[in-house]
């Protein structure tokens, strides 16, 4: 095989790395202006939750009595990556998660390469679900998530629940954060005094259960959101160096290519006038 034709089919395979990279970037670029796009609305609504806590318990004092009798149990959910090609996220993550203070603690996992590198880590976790790889279908693992929380609340009487998350941030990268959710922190909810009159068709405390519910839910939508945007930024970090890179590698193909066909095409000259000189001899 001569050199032009091995670096002919030597750039055609580096072409074709380059538009699956290009299709990567697009596809992690997609998701992440659709979470963008529902962040600051998921944002508010996470913060109306919290003030409508504030209010019931402002109204209620009693309500925010903590129960004396709960276990010493913690529990820590890692939202990791569903996929891969998205550089130290996971690792990132965890590296995270070890310096954070935990005993008596159980671990859920959200995603299932994260699953995997936690593994390699030697990190047990008592429970694990898959991740959403699009916003379209965070709902569905939402539901999941949040009925698996509170069955696991009620049964084992957790002191409290946290979630680990990446959270996207404007410099086209993202934040670790650990947010504890249950039990609600009623001291940063509790309002000095409401002028409403509230016009109550439930028990206070049904009220409560209810908003409390609705705050694990939103809290989880929020970090599955969060994540996935974090997640795809990174893939789209890494695919865009991968892209520079491979674009320097196809230039210097290019480039090598060029001086291969001009060296072979001034060989080929050289015999045709050899050829000829010697038939005029003849």
């Amino acid at each position: 095989m001569s050199n032009s034709l091995y670096l002919t089919k030597k750039l055609k395979s580096t072409e074709e790395i380059e538009n699956i990279i290009s299709t990567m970037k697009a596809f992690a670029n997609y998701n992440i202006q659709s979470a963008k796009r529902k962040l600051p609305h998921l944002r508010t609504y996470h913060r109306s939750i919290e003030d409508a806590a504030g209010d019931i318990v402002t109204i209620f004092p009693s309500l925010a009595n903590i129960e004396h009798n709960l276990s010493e149990k913690t529990i820590f959910v890692l939202f990791l990556s569903q996929e891969g090609l998205c550089g130290f996220f996971n690792e990132n993550i965890i590296d995270f998660f070890n310096t954070i203070p935990k005993e008596n603690h159980n671990i859920v996992i959200v995603g299932e390469v994260g699953a995997q590198e936690a593994k390699v880590q030697n990190i047990y976790f008592d429970h694990y679900i898959k991740g959403a790889t699009n916003v379209e279908s965070i709902d569905t693992h939402t539901e999941e998530l949040s009925i698996y929380l509170n069955e696991v609340v009620m049964k084992e009487n957790l002191s409290s629940l946290n979630l680990v998350y990446a959270k996207h941030n404007d410099r086209a990268s993202y934040d670790m954060v650990v947010k504890k959710v249950l039990p609600p922190d009623f001291s940063a909810f509790h309002k000095k005094s409401t002028n409403k009159k509230p016009l109550l068709y439930l028990e206070n405390h049904d009220i409560l259960n209810a908003l409390i519910k609705e705050y694990l839910y939103i809290s989880c939508y929020r970090a599955f959101i969060e994540s996935v945007a974090s997640e795809n930024q990174e893939r789209f970090n890494r695919m865009n160096q991968a892209g520079n890179a491979i674009k320097e590698r196809e230039q210097l193909i290019k480039l090598e290519l060029n001086a291969f066909r001009q060296k072979e095409i001034t060989e080929e000259l050289q015999e045709i006038v050899t050829t000829y000189r010697a038939m005029i001899k003849k």
